[in-house]
């Protein structure tokens, strides 16, 4: 009598593939939950287990589409059991219609109100917010927006510092180079450290870099008012007390993009608000 063959299931391989997926997909996400802003994440190489934060992100979208896919094939190897399954139950199901309508008027509650960003859903996105901004005050930020991204020569200029002076600074401490139209991000990885390092070994080595205070994209409608006097040299109790003025009761805690709301007006003009400009 001959052993019978070992074959291939595929039912089950779908079973562990769809486990995995939501497994990976559910842990990618709550890392991104709590991610710090991606103008922080690149500027510093911030990484949890090895991955950055585009990593991370690249890995919860591809295993997002893995599960949709595989989620169809599962019911494709299954689909006499799935329908079966629904017609047995169907008098069950329609049995149960008020459960069936609790179940809809919940998700429809869940999905308006996290819309409207009404309480509880509100809390959970301010949670997120919370450590966000936990990130953007115990992490070096960069002096522009996105500064990673500028050529050398275009960072120069940005930073008011000659980009001759910057070269040879980044000569001296051993850091090497393509050109000045090499993007501070690529230089940075070219050298195995982070565009922050790299900014601080330019400053160490004597320059005094001048950046306009705020730039747009930066983020600024996150930050809360303590952050945001601390960033332009603002006296808090000055801007606390002159946004009283405006029929505010402001906390230190509060962010800049909450209180533009209330007055009706745009992050950026909240900030000359603050400045009295």
């Amino acid at each position: 009598m001959t052993a019978k063959k070992n074959t291939f299931h595929w039912r089950g391989w779908t079973t562990f593939v769809v486990t995995i997926s939501f497994i990976v997909d559910t842990l990618s996400g709550i890392i991104l939950y709590i991610a710090p802003p991606g103008r922080i994440a690149n500027w510093t190489n911030w990484k949890i287990w090895g991955l950055t934060k585009e990593q991370w992100g690249a890995v919860h979208t591809i295993f997002g589409y893995v599960l949709l896919v595989i989620v169809v094939a599962h019911l494709y190897f299954n689909w006499r059991l799935f329908v079966s399954f629904l017609w047995n139950n169907a008098k069950k199901v329609l049995n149960l219609k008020w459960e069936l309508a609790l179940a809809i008027v919940v998700c429809l509650v869940i999905f308006f109100g996290s819309i409207w960003n009404i309480t509880p859903f509100s809390t959970i996105m301010e949670i997120g917010e919370h450590f966000k901004q936990g990130w953007e005050q115990s992490e070096a930020r960069a002096p522009l927006a996105h500064a990673e991204l500028l050529t050398l020569n275009d960072f120069a200029e940005s930073i008011k510092v000659p980009v001759e002076q910057i070269t040879e600074i980044l000569k001296s401490r051993g850091y090497t180079f393509a050109d000045i139209h090499q993007t501070v991000g690529d230089i940075a990885k070219a050298n195995n450290i982070s565009p922050n390092k790299l900014y601080e070994g330019i400053k160490a080595g004597g320059v005094n870099p001048t950046f306009p205070k705020t730039v747009e994209g930066s983020g600024m409608g996150r930050k809360t008012l303590m952050v945001l006097c601390q960033e332009q040299g603002l006296s808090l109790e000055k801007v606390l007390s002159r946004l009283k003025e405006q029929g505010l009761e402001a906390k230190p805690d509060d962010r800049l993009k909450d209180l533009a709301t209330q007055l009706g007006k745009k992050p950026t003009e909240m900030l000359n608000i603050l400045r009295e400009e």
